[in-house]
């Protein structure tokens, strides 16, 4: 027996050496080098697309990649011989020798054990044994006809089932999406608000996106379904069908388990956040009832409850995911929180100005420097404010243009509410003239009260007021003060309180000296009264 396993040993060491050594091969010659000794790599012999062993030691001079091939050439040789081989092995003080049909294979020396996953010998030579059964019977399972055959034949089945399922899943989703289209058709009908629109569009085009991201991850897992499967019915391909249903098993497994321990955390974030939609719903009927008059609040009216119930509702929602936030999954990772950082930094550093804009409105709202409905002037513009936004506000000119104004532009320059009087509700017109000194003023200030008393939309109470501001060069100014009522017909009734100064001046024969001259004319400036209307 001692005999027969040194032959043995020579045979294994000539079979991996043999794939080494050519006729060409020439004696090295007589010169020594000193070379470094390298561990030797790592080499893995296969069979038929199959793993069977990995040599990790060199062994009678042999490589471990001298041995892998030589194995896969026993293994080929003997399978190629008539008859089906059955795999066995034998001890020997070496290690094991692996047989096939009673022929040797290779030898697996405790060397070549795993040492990192605390393999055993035993464990290595069962598992070789296995594997190498595996191979050896698909090579002899793929030689007959009617396994090649029968695969085929699946195969054709398999394409043919994927053809449908794919037709099949085109048509419910081009049923889906045209029955999506016409439900979101008949909501938008229903919308009025151009922003609430726009902000449903979005949303639809964001559910399109994910509808056709979760079409092309059905295809693909249909896809990857028929491959797998169709790999399966071959032998050579086999292990790569097994390879597949590890890997979608091992991502399944991983999935669901982070799934199943990220659930108790998102239950509570939901919860947390459940609570905080309850309150802030809570807290915004509360300041809907205080802008009807339902409720009373200290120090908040029906302008100031809009804004304080917004204000309120973002510390609501910001409290609610702030407490929400641990519970997340991956909180506690360092790349959620380093983007939490960078998100942070740029929001801080990118809306500075948009804080200032916000920060500049609520400031115009509670401080009460103007409402909606109040006549303004703002530098050179002068308007009824249509609205007062969290970053800019709207007023309206006579003319129709609507001007926007940054909060922070109108909070830091000079406004003029031209609204506000303590006579109550309305606002004072002013109309300006300049009379020469030859008129006397007790003339000039009843045919002003009288032009003002003949306009339609000036009110009687308070009486109008003449108050003389200047005594110019050429002559004196005048300012006509007038009462007016509706505010949104400011510069309708201005412009006939205009005309009907003209007309009484001009019935009285007084002059205005509006702009102003440099000496008197040869005839005064005046329109008789027959020709008002334009005509000859």
């Amino acid at each position: 027996m001692r005999g027969l396993l040194r032959w043995a040993f020579v045979w294994v060491a000539l079979a991996c050496g043999a794939a080494q050594a050519t006729p060409a091969d020439v004696p090295a010659p007589a010169t020594t080098l000193v070379t470094v000794a390298r561990p030797p790599a790592h080499a893995t012999a296969r069979f038929y697309n199959r793993d069977i062993a990995t040599f990790r030691s060199t062994f009678l001079g042999n490589t471990p990649a001298m041995r892998a091939r030589g194995m896969e050439a026993n293994i080929d040789r003997i399978v190629e011989a008539p008859g089906i081989a059955k795999p066995g092995y034998q001890m020997a003080p070496q290690g094991v020798v692996l047989m096939l049909d009673g022929q040797l294979v290779t030898l697996l020396t405790p060397a070549d054990v795993d040492t990192l996953q605390n393999e055993t010998l035993a464990q290595m030579r069962d598992r070789s044994l296995a594997r190498l059964g595996d191979a050896v019977q698909a090579a002899e399972s793929a030689r007959t006809p009617d396994r090649l055959l029968r695969g085929i034949g699946w195969f054709i089945a398999g394409t043919l089932i994927l053809m449908l399922v794919l037709w099949l899943l085109r048509l419910v989703a081009v049923r889906m999406r045209h029955r999506a289209d016409r439900w979101l058709t008949a909501r938008l009908s229903t919308i009025r608000n151009p922003s609430a629109r726009q902000m449903a569009l979005a949303f639809a085009a964001s559910g399109r996106g994910l509808a056709r991201f979760a079409a092309w991850v059905i295809v693909i897992v249909v896809f990857e379904e028929w491959l797998r499967f169709t790999f399966a019915q071959f032998a050579w391909t086999q292990p790569w069908a097994g390879a597949m249903t590890g890997w979608m098993s091992g991502r399944l497994e991983h999935w669901g388990g982070a799934i199943l321990h990220a659930i108790p955390g998102l239950v509570t974030a939901a919860v947390i956040l459940l609570v905080a939609r309850l309150v802030a719903q809570a807290v915004g009927l509360f300041f809907h009832g205080v802008q009807h008059g339902r409720f009373e609040m200290v120090g908040i009216d029906a302008q100031l409850a809009e804004p304080t119930r917004k204000i309120m509702v973002v510390v609501v929602w910001l409290f609610g995911i702030a407490m929400a936030y641990p519970y997340l999954p991956g909180a506690e990772t360092d790349a959620f929180k380093g983007l939490s950082v960078f998100v942070g930094l740029m929001v801080s550093l990118g809306a500075s100005s948009i804080v200032a804009q916000a920060a500049a409105g609520f400031t115009l709202l509670y401080s009460r420097t103007m409402s909606v409905g109040d006549v303004v002037r703002a530098g050179d513009v002068e308007g009824i404010v249509q609205q007062i936004g969290l970053f800019t506000t709207r007023v309206r000119t006579p003319l129709g243009v609507e001007v926007s104004f940054p909060n922070n532009v109108l909070l830091s320059d000079r406004l003029e509410n031209l609204s506000r009087a303590a006579e109550g509700p309305g606002m004072w017109l002013q109309a300006m003239v300049v009379i020469g000194y030859d008129a006397p003023w007790r003339q000039v200030q009843r045919l002003l009260i009288d032009a003002a008393t003949k306009t339609e939309g000036v009110l009687a109470d308070p009486p109008p007021l003449v108050l003389q501001t200047a005594l110019g060069d050429f002559g004196i100014e005048y300012r006509l003060r007038a009462r007016i009522g509706d505010v949104q017909r400011r510069w309708i009734v201005l412009s006939a309180l205009h005309a009907q100064i003209q007309d009484t001046f001009n019935a009285a024969g007084v002059q205005i000296m509006t702009p102003h001259y440099e000496g008197d004319p040869e005839t005064p400036k005046l329109v008789p009264p027959p020709h008002w209307e334009g005509k000859d």
